[in-house]
C-alpha cells in the first residue's frame, strides 16, 4: 500500500514538473501579430514560417492576418494594430515621405513578377490608349507595376486611359473577360486564371530589366530600436520559411494549398515555379537600387521623391547580421 502511494506520488510529482516545464515554455513564447497582403505567391513568405512552425522555433507566437491591399496593411501598422507587416511596393515609401515612421527591413522579391492580360482584341500594350485598366485598389503592387509597364509604352495612367479598381485578383480575371475593363496586371494563381478565360498576355514584366522593391517587410523605427530581438527573431523565422520553400517543394505547395484554399494542382505548380523557387531573393537585402526606381516613379505625384535618398528608407542591419553570421548559409545547405 505504501509503495503504491509512493509510485502515485513519483508520478504526480513528474506530472506537475512536465506541466510546470510545458507552461513555462508556453510563456517564453512572445505574441506578436503581423499582417500581410492579398492572397498570391508572392505573399507566401510570411505563411511558409507559420507552415513550417519556425515562428515558434525562434520564440515568437505570431497571428498572421490576411490583409487585401498595402494600403490597408500599412494602415493597420501605423495604428499600432500590426508591428510588423508583409508589404509591396511604394506604400512605405509614401507613408515616410508624409512623416510616418516606416522603414523596410526585407525585400524578397525584386522584380516584377506581374503578366498584363488583356481583352482579345487587344495585341500591344500601346493598343491600351484611350481603354479602362484595372487595378486591385489603388496604392497597392498591382497599380504600382500597371503604372510602370504603362509609362513604359508611352502611355499616361493619367491622361491616356482611365484606371479603376476591381476589388481583387479573382475579381479583376472576371473583369477582363466580361469587358467592363480592357486590361490588368496580374500575378500567380491570377495568371493560370486568365489563360483558362482565353484572355491574351501582352507583356510579360519579369523579363523587363528592372529592380524593385516588390514585396518584404516593413515596421517602424520606433518599434525596431524598442523591439530588436523580437524583430531579428522574425526575420530568422521569416528567412527560414522563404530558404525551406525554395528546396522544398513539397513544403510551399502544401502551404501554398492552405492558404489559396484550392487543390488544384495546376495553380499550385505555376505559382512555386515563377515565383517561390526562380524569384525568391535569399538573403533578403532591402534593395537600395529598386526603392531608388520606384522614387523615380513617385517625383511627378510627389516633389518629396526628388530629394529623398533611397537609403533613408530602408535598414539592412538585421538580414546583414544574419546573413554574416553565417545563419542564412546554413539554411541553404
Amino acid at each position: 500500500m505504501i509503495r503504491r502511494f509512493l509510485r502515485c506520488g513519483i508520478a504526480l510529482l513528474c506530472f506537475s514538473f512536465f506541466l510546470a516545464g510545458a507552461q513555462a515554455q508556453e510563456k517564453k513564447l512572445e505574441r506578436i501579430r503581423v499582417g500581410g497582403g492579398s492572397t498570391s505567391a508572392t505573399q507566401m513568405s510570411m505563411w511558409l514560417a507559420k507552415e513550417g512552425g519556425f515562428y515558434e522555433k525562434h520564440g515568437l507566437s505570431v497571428e498572421a492576418i490576411s490583409i487585401p491591399g498595402s494600403s490597408l496593411a500599412l494602415q493597420a501598422m501605423l495604428a499600432g494594430e500590426l508591428p510588423i507587416i508583409q508589404l509591396g511596393g511604394a506604400a512605405s515609401i509614401q507613408a515616410n515621405l508624409a512623416g510616418a515612421d516606416t522603414i523596410i527591413i526585407a525585400s524578397i522579391i525584386k522584380k516584377f513578377l506581374f503578366w498584363i492580360y488583356s481583352r482579345a482584341d487587344i495585341a500591344r500594350m500601346e493598343d491600351l490608349k484611350g481603354k479602362v485598366f484595372g487595378t486591385t485598389r489603388f496604392g497597392t503592387l498591382s497599380d504600382l507595376a500597371s503604372r510602370f509597364a504603362l509609362r513604359l509604352y508611352g502611355i499616361d495612367p493619367e491622361r491616356d486611359i482611365t484606371m479603376v479598381q476591381t476589388g481583387g485578383p479573382a475579381e479583376t480575371v472576371v473583369a477582363i473577360a466580361t469587358g467592363k475593363i480592357h486590361a490588368a496586371a496580374l500575378s500567380p494563381p491570377a495568371t493560370l486564371q486568365a489563360k483558362k478565360a482565353k484572355l491574351r498576355e501582352i507583356l510579360d514584366m519579369s523579363k523587363l530589366d528592372a529592380e524593385y522593391h516588390i514585396n518584404g517587410v516593413v515596421t517602424t523605427r520606433k518599434y525596431l530600436k524598442s523591439n530588436e530581438d523580437t524583430v531579428r527573431r522574425f526575420m530568422r523565422a521569416y528567412i527560414e520559411g522563404a530558404a525551406r520553400g525554395q528546396r522544398d517543394k513539397n513544403f510551399a505547395v502544401r502551404a501554398m494549398s492552405k492558404v489559396f484554399r484550392t487543390d488544384d494542382r495546376e495553380l499550385l505548380d505555376e505559382s512555386y515555379d515563377l515565383i517561390i523557387k526562380n524569384n525568391f531573393v535569399v538573403p533578403p537585402y532591402p534593395s537600395v537600387p529598386g526603392i531608388a526606381s520606384l522614387m523615380k516613379g513617385l517625383e511627378q505625384s510627389n516633389p518629396k521623391a526628388k530629394t529623398s535618398k533611397p537609403e533613408d528608407h530602408a535598414d539592412s542591419r538585421i538580414v546583414r547580421e544574419l546573413d554574416q553570421s553565417g545563419f542564412i548559409k546554413s539554411l541553404q545547405q
